[in-house]
């Protein structure tokens, strides 16, 4: 694992790897029960999912309470609360209770302390006084047209915000 993680020349501590393998054992267990993703083997768990998620941190600075919005199984917030030093609290959003579940199962096993994810629509969500203006970061991956994400995620950030959308062009 930390061959991989090095080629990207991101260096773990002993602690994020013991993590990053004790999440991999897991999310391999569940994907082979409840087909999370498509991609099975573990090097390509691995960089399509741990490493995509974390290389944002070659980029911004990661801290304040960060959102990750339509988290799907847990990714890009996982191996970010992973990473963290301790300044940052995650709140992981889906729509679909099932995912919920199986994400704060996973939050749960890793003893992740720093983040939760709850279930809720995006459209209902910046109606929330608990929410709306309160993320200094909103992150998405892989999830609706850039729009739409925008008019669901600005109004969930503070003043001094960052959006970051884990997206290709096609």
């Amino acid at each position: 694992m930390q061959e991989l993680f090095k080629k990207y020349d991101i260096n773990l501590s002993e602690k994020e790897t013991l993590k990053f393998s004790e999440f991999l054992k897991y999310f391999t267990e569940i994907n082979s029960q409840v087909n999370l993703s498509a991609i099975r083997d573990e090097e390509g768990i691995i960089e399509k999912h741990f490493i995509d998620s974390i290389y944002l941190e070659k980029f911004a600075k990661i801290s304040g309470r960060v959102l990750d919005m339509w988290t799907w199984w847990g990714f890009p917030g996982i191996p970010l609360s992973i990473m963290d030093s301790g300044e940052s609290e995650f709140t992981l959003v889906d729509s679909i209770g099932k995912k919920v579940k199986v994400v704060n199962n996973f939050i749960e096993k890793l003893e992740l302390k720093n983040i939760k994810a709850i279930q809720a629509r995006a459209e209902e969500l910046w109606h929330s006084k608990e929410h709306r203006g309160k993320y200094n970061m909103v992150v998405s991956r892989a999830t609706a047209y850039l729009p739409t994400l925008l008019e669901y995620t600005i109004p969930l950030l503070s003043v001094w915000w960052i959006f970051v959308s884990y997206k290709l062009d096609n």
